[in-house]
């Protein structure tokens, strides 16, 4: 909600593989003082099945069944079982495009490659962004004074709609779902700065955070 520039690209995901196979590698090597003894693999000795991975589905601590949305490699927060695994199949570009004012037709962009659970549904004036947020950017966000923030009913759990203190612009709503928290973006003209499309963007983000909110409860 920082910035009305298009949200095409994101902070990259972190990897970390080619250390622990690097790694693996040295733990295979003989030193030069090391023995050269070893007895040759008995070629008639039966070949062990690999290992399968885990294929039932975590739980969490009440039991509840979770599951876990990979992206770019890494894992993302775990959500409850019935939350698409696809965000943007939370709202249909119709529906998003009407809640925008249907001046224009908003399309998904896709699942976002960059950042866990998140999806943007854009047109070359405008565009709508909806992300899974983390408990310490929700509670950071939610009581930073920069922002004002007011109570939305009907959304989820628990909503607020913030705005930028300094002029009432950029506003953007954020909203619990079960122990999930979400944001929703707006943005009407992109290349507006000021407060002037404060009321439509705020009034699609409630229409569409009340439409989302069983979906996102599974």
């Amino acid at each position: 909600m920082f910035s009305k520039v298009f949200p095409t690209a994101f902070s990259g995901g972190r990897r970390a593989l080619l250390v622990a196979g690097l790694a693996l590698a040295a733990t295979g090597c003989s030193s030069s003082g090391g023995s050269t003894d070893a007895a040759p693999p008995n070629p008639s000795a039966p070949i062990s099945a690999p290992t399968s991975a885990q294929t039932s589905a975590p739980t969490s601590p009440t039991g509840a069944a979770t599951i876990t949305v990979t992206v770019s490699g890494d894992p993302s927060a775990v959500g409850p079982a019935g939350r698409p695994a696809d965000p943007c199949t939370v709202w249909t570009n119709a529906q998003v495009s009407a809640a925008m004012g249907g001046g224009s037709q908003l399309l998904a962009e896709g699942p976002s490659t960059e950042r866990p659970w998140s999806c943007t549904w854009g047109s070359r004036r405008s565009y709508l962004s909806l992300r899974l947020v983390d408990d310490a950017a929700f509670a950071r966000t939610t009581s930073d004074p920069a922002f004002t923030s007011v109570p939305v009913a009907g959304v989820g759990d628990r909503a607020v709609l913030l705005t930028r203190a300094s002029d009432g612009s950029q506003p953007e709503l954020f909203f619990t779902v079960g122990s999930s928290h979400y944001a929703i973006e707006a943005v009407a003209d992109r290349s507006a700065t000021d407060a002037s499309n404060t009321p439509a963007e705020s009034a699609a983000e409630e229409a569409l955070g009340r439409q989302a909110g069983a979906k996102l409860r599974g």
